[in-house]
Parts: C-alpha cells; sequence; structure tokens
C-alpha cells in the first residue's frame, strides 16, 4: 500500500491530478492535495509520504526548495516533478538525476499513470529487498548520499568564521562530523561566478539554470573523488579539493588537468547555458588557511573587469599591473558638442576595446573613468543649455552606476547609451532652434565669460557681421546691449536673493574691473549696486505687486 501527496499552488490542478486517476488500482491507500510548500511539510509530519508530485513554480518557496527538505528528512520518499517549461531540456535532464521523473503540464492521465506505477514499483522493490544486512546497506547510503551537506555545512561556518581558522578548532569539529578530512591534508579553492546571461531570463528561469548548472559542475568536476566539495556562496559557486598528495597536485600535469575541467565548465555553460563564466582558481594551502586564500579569490573577482569566460590562476594574476591611461574626455566633448556621431562613437570603441585586453584593469579605473566622464556629459549638455535629470532619468541611478562599472562590457554599453541620448537631445535642440536663439543661449550659459561678437560667431557658424545685422533686426537690440541688458539682470537677482559681496557679483556677471560694473549698474538702474541692495526690500514688494 501507498500513500501520494499531491503539491500544486493552483487548487484547480491539484484537485484535477487528485481526480484524473483511479489510484485504488494502482494500490494507493491515501491521496492528498495541498497548495504550497507549508502544507506540504504538514502533510509529511501526519503519515508517511512514499510518492510526491510537485509543481516547481510556486509563490512563497518552489519545488525544488520542497525537494531538497524532503530530500533531507524524508529520503525514502520517490518524487515527480511538474513544470510547464517545455523548452529547459538540459534542466530536465539535470533534474532527472535526483528525481524519479519529471513531466510536462498538463499530463494526460495514461503518462501520470505509467510514472506512478514506474514509482509504486521500485519503492516495492526496496520493501522486498529490504533484509537486517540490505537496510544495514541503505542506511550507510543514506549517509554517504547526505555526507557532502554536512561538509558543505562545515566550509559555511569556516567561511563565515563561526568556527576559528585554527588547526585544532577546525579538526575538532571534523572529528565530531564525521567528515573525511586529516590534519595533513591541502587544499585548493576554485571560485566560480557567472557574469551574466547571455538571453533574457526571469528569476525563476535563472534558478533552474543555476540548478542544472550545479549538476553539470558534478560531472565535470566532482571527479576527482569524494574529497571535492562544492559550496554555494554569495559570489557564486566555491569548489574546494582536498588534496593529500601535494607533489602530485603541484605538477604541471595536475595544473593542466585542472585547467581543463574549467574550460571545459566555462565551453558547456556557454553553449548549453547562455551563461558566461570567470574561474578563479586559488593556490594549494592546509586547512587553516582556506579562509584567507578565498577571501583573496572574491577580491579578486570584486576586481576582475576584463577576465570573462577566462579559466585564471590567481596568484599569478594578481602581480599584473594595470597599464590604461584614462582618455582626452575635453576631445570626446568637443565631437558631442559639434553632433560629430561616427568619430565619437569610433573614438569610444577603439579606447573601449584597448582596455578589454589589459588583463591589469581593475574596477577602481573603471570608477575613475565612471566619474570623469560623467563629469564631461554634465558640463557639455550644460554648455547646451540642457538638463542632465530630464534626459537620463534612470543611466545616472545609484543602481546603473554599480552595473556600468562592473566590467569593460558593461561600461561599453552604458558609455553608448548615454551618448547616444545627448546626441538625440543636442540634435533636437538644435534643430528648433532659431540662429538668434542659439545666440541668447550662448550668453546665458556663459554670462560670466568675455562675450565677444567672434566668440559667439564661431559658436553659431557664421560671420559676426552677419549675427550682428541678424540679431538687431529680430531684437531691436544690438548684441553689445544685450549683453548688458542679461548681465544687469542676472546682477539683480544676486543682490536681490543673495548675500554675496558686491565684487563677487560683478565677477559672476562677467565684470573683472568693480568700478566699471558699478558705473553700468548705475546707468542702467539710476542708482548704485549698493543703493539697489539697501532698498531690495521695496524693490521686492514692488516687484511682487506689479506681478499681482
Amino acid at each position: 500500500m501507498y500513500r501520494l501527496l499531491i503539491v500544486d499552488d493552483e487548487m484547480i490542478i491539484a484537485n484535477g491530478i487528485k481526480s484524473s486517476v483511479e489510484w485504488g488500482e494502482l494500490g494507493i491507500v491515501s491521496v492528498t492535495a495541498v497548495y504550497n510548500l507549508r502544507q506540504a511539510k504538514a502533510a509529511f509530519e501526519k503519515q508517511p509520504i512514499d510518492i510526491m508530485i510537485t509543481d516547481i513554480e510556486m509563490p512563497n518557496g518552489d519545488g525544488f526548495e520542497l525537494f531538497e527538505w524532503v530530500r533531507e528528512f524524508h529520503p525514502q520518499t520517490e518524487c515527480i516533478f511538474l513544470t510547464c517549461h517545455a523548452d529547459f531540456q538540459y534542466a530536465k535532464k539535470a533534474i532527472q538525476m535526483g528525481s524519479l521523473e519529471y513531466l510536462l503540464k498538463p499530463v494526460p492521465a495514461e503518462e501520470l499513470t505509467s510514472v506512478v506505477m514506474k514509482a509504486t514499483g521500485k519503492i516495492g522493490r526496496k520493501r522486498e529487498s529490504l533484509s537486517i544486512s540490505e537496510a544495514y546497506k541503505h542506511y550507510h547510503k543514506l549517509w554517504e548520499m547526505h555526507q557532502p551537506l554536512f561538509i558543505e555545512r562545515f566550509w559555511l561556518d569556516v567561511l563565515h568564521q563561526s568556527i576559528p581558522s585554527r588547526l585544532d578548532s577546525m579538526m575538532e569539529v571534523i572529528r565530531k562530523r564525521n567528515i573525511p578530512y586529516t590534519g595533513s591534508m591541502q587544499f585548493r579553492p576554485v571560485l566560480i561566478h557567472i557574469q551574466y546571461w547571455q538571453k533574457e531570463l526571469t528569476a525563476r528561469e535563472e534558478k533552474l539554470m543555476e540548478y542544472a548548472l550545479r549538476n553539470v559542475l558534478d560531472e565535470l568536476l566532482i571527479q576527482c573523488g569524494s574529497t571535492t566539495q562544492v559550496v554555494q556562496v554569495k559570489e557564486g559557486l566555491l569548489v574546494i579539493r582536498a588534496i593529500e598528495d601535494l607533489s602530485a597536485e603541484d605538477s604541471e600535469e595536475a595544473r593542466k588537468t585542472l585547467q581543463q575541467q574549467c574550460e571545459a565548465l566555462v565551453e558547456c555553460c556557454n553553449r548549453y547555458f547562455y551563461c558566461h563564466l570567470s574561474c578563479y582558481i586559488g593556490k594549494t594551502v592546509p586547512i587553516q588557511e582556506m579562509l584567507k586564500t578565498f577571501q583573496a579569490l572574491a577580491a579578486f573577482h570584486k576586481n576582475n573587469v576584463n577576465l570573462i569566460n577566462r579559466v585564471v590562476f590567481v596568484e599569478e594574476c594578481s602581480k599584473k599591473q594595470c597599464k590604461a591611461q584614462l582618455p582626452l574626455l575635453h576631445v570626446w566633448s568637443e565631437m558631442l558638442k559639434n553632433g560629430d556621431k561616427d568619430r565619437l562613437f569610433s573614438e569610444t570603441r577603439q579606447f573601449l576595446d584597448a582596455w578589454k585586453h589589459d588583463e591589469g584593469l581593475d574596477a577602481g579605473r573603471l570608477q575613475q573613468f565612471y566619474k570623469q566622464f560623467i563629469q564631461m556629459i554634465l558640463y557639455t549638455l550644460q554648455q547646451r543649455g540642457l538638463r542632465a535629470d530630464e534626459i537620463y532619468p534612470e543611466h545616472l541611478s545609484p543602481e546603473r552606476t554599480l552595473s556600468a562599472t562592473r566590467t569593460v562590457l558593461d561600461l561599453e554599453n552604458w558609455v553608448r547609451e548615454v551618448l547616444e541620448q545627448a546626441i538625440v537631445h543636442i540634435h533636437r535642440l538644435e534643430s528648433n532652434e532659431t540662429v538668434v536663439s542659439r545666440i541668447k543661449r550662448y550668453i546665458a550659459l556663459n554670462i560670466d565669460q568675455e562675450l565677444s561678437r567672434q566668440y559667439i560667431a564661431d559658436h553659431v557658424g557664421l560671420s559676426p557681421d552677419y549675427i550682428v545685422k541678424l540679431f538687431k533686426k529680430e531684437t531691436g537690440l544690438s548684441i553689445s546691449d544685450y549683453i548688458i541688458q542679461e548681465r544687469m539682470n542676472r546682477a539683480k537677482d544676486f543682490l536681490l536673493k543673495t548675500e554675496l559681496p558686491i565684487s563677487s557679483i560683478a565677477l559672476a556677471v562677467g565684470f573683472s574691473n568693480f568700478a566699471y560694473f558699478s558705473t553700468i549698474f548705475k546707468k542702467s538702474l539710476s542708482m548704485t549696486p549698493q543703493d539697489f541692495r539697501k532698498n531690495r526690500d521695496n524693490i521686492a514688494h514692488k516687484g511682487i505687486s506689479k506681478s499681482e
């Protein structure tokens, strides 16, 4: 007799499976349908479960988590997975390594019946063969199967510093947990990090892929024996190889074999899992030095901006110096202002392509480039009278900053997007502006600078004589009178709204000679700057009354 548990967050599907088969004919005496992980675990507490049919994708925890829990606490239960993802054949194969079967929704009743019969047959054979000696072997095998979980927990405790990195303390824990390590063993860590996914995946699809990837890792890297352990860490997957013969491990042949295994993993992930990796190989050390060695790998990973789809012996690469120089950003600024798109994109692409081949390049240099590039963009846009916060609602956010400086490839994509947006807005502004509007905007942006006819003419690309006549015709003012008018208006604002010294205000509106500023101010407003400031309350009140 067998007991069956159905787990699916969609009640209609769970009850549909429950009613789709004549379970009694298959020897099933109890069929329970539940709709989340909490209810599933409660069902195991009420009675033994022989067969579990579970959906993978559920809220508040998925089928993989339930599967791991069942394996740990109820290893006798046979598990059958359900999912809607027909495209992930590689994930299907990986999951089948640990479960009885993998079915795609909707499941035909005949197929479900066949799979459940397969499960009952397997369970029946187990029951028949469990004599006293076989029972001993069975439970010993279960212990061996769960031993990697104990070893992984040990290493997590070491990395989180719950276990002190002292040989005596570590060996005491090893003896208590019956872990097959000795004090004379050496260990070599390999950190594997997924740099990015080649195609857009949902969070659940990523989890499927990572689950399958770990199974592939077991196949490719754990061929070295039972003393090789995979540990899930924040930075990725940490493979820890226990070495008994140090002379053999340090040989050129062993090093080449390890590199080939890692390269095979990289190639497999590129081809089948749409992801790109970095593999960081640490040096072989005693067990008490593993924490320090792992921290060196993690620090190298944090600084790695170029070595993608590469296998890296970290101790050797750490000695390489960064040769990358920062670009001449003022040249890029001029290209951007002048709308020289093709040349600008060519320059940036060539520059960042060169950076991709610098193995000494680190995250610090990328962040330095990012800051200077942002300053160049902000200055250039300001010169054109544009506001960066309106053009870049997302590109300048803290989250985007972190992602943009993660690798040279990320930086290149971000730079291209920022430049494209800037060019579009500059072109749009220029196409909608008249010559006089461009002159006025140039004057407003450079009010504190020397403003000669020649400078203004160079900016708009016309002759000085032509712009003087054109400006006078359209505004009724000469360019010099308009400049004085704008400077006086700006000076009035400073005097009314700030406590800046009058000499500083003079400089801020383009007068290096304070006496000349006072003369022009009095001529324009019939009072000195000092008198204007003394009477600013009355002046401000008159301005408000007039506007009302």
